[in-house]
């Protein structure tokens, strides 16, 4: 089964529409996660804002990631790490388990990262970036110090994005049959960390 993945700043999240319930985390079609404190009438009274919205703009979290060293979303299942780009390469180019060539391809892949590090689109986005931040900085009348600050945050933007590694969009996750008294139950894999939480096991579509 494929999840749709949501990305936050500081999230990556897998949601359905299951029950909710008190002490669980949602997250909200305005962009942002709660946890729910008492749910009344159809109401969540949430922690985040110390207030309530009607329970149709939520949705349960049942996976998450967290990024730029964020804390795990307690009680709710982790998604597996995302893996480096080289790393998804190796495996795409070379499907077979050979640990030399993979080990060669990304001895290869990051000495030719080192040296070409910018495309040609990114070349070509840095250029628009720059046209556009002039028009709007001439329209706006700025003065010289205000067009230059204008024009240095733009680019550090770019600068910044380009940095960012590539997001997935939806994550597979792998189900398994669990034996019951009087019926068979599937459900997604899992499989525990170091830390004893619970991980999906699947993969990540980009």
């Amino acid at each position: 089964m494929t999840h749709k993945i949501i990305k936050t700043e500081n999230y990556l999240l897998v949601v359905d529409d299951s029950e909710v319930n008190i002490n669980q985390y949602v997250y909200c079609d305005l962009g942002y996660i709660e946890k729910v404190m008492d749910i009344i009438d159809g109401w969540i009274y949430h922690t985040n804002t110390l207030g309530k919205n009607p329970i149709k703009h939520y949705k349960k979290i049942i996976a998450h990631l967290p990024l730029n060293n964020l804390p795990v979303l307690e009680g709710v299942d982790l998604l597996p790490p995302i893996e480096d780009e080289v790393d998804k390469l190796s495996e795409q180019e070379i499907p077979y388990i050979m640990d030399t060539l993979r080990w060669g391809f990304k001895k290869g892949y990051n000495k030719a990262k080192e040296k070409y590090k910018y495309t040609e689109e990114d070349l070509t986005r840095a250029f628009n970036i720059g046209i556009n931040s002039q028009f709007e900085s001439t329209e706006l009348k700025l003065n010289k110090d205000e067009s230059f600050d204008r024009h240095s945050k733009n680019l550090l933007k770019l600068i910044q994005s380009l940095q960012q590694p590539e997001m997935p969009f939806g994550f597979e996750c792998e189900w398994t049959t669990k034996q019951m008294p009087e019926f068979h139950q599937d459900e997604p894999k899992t499989t525990t960390n170091l830390q004893g939480q619970t991980v999906l096991v699947g993969k990540y579509i980009y």
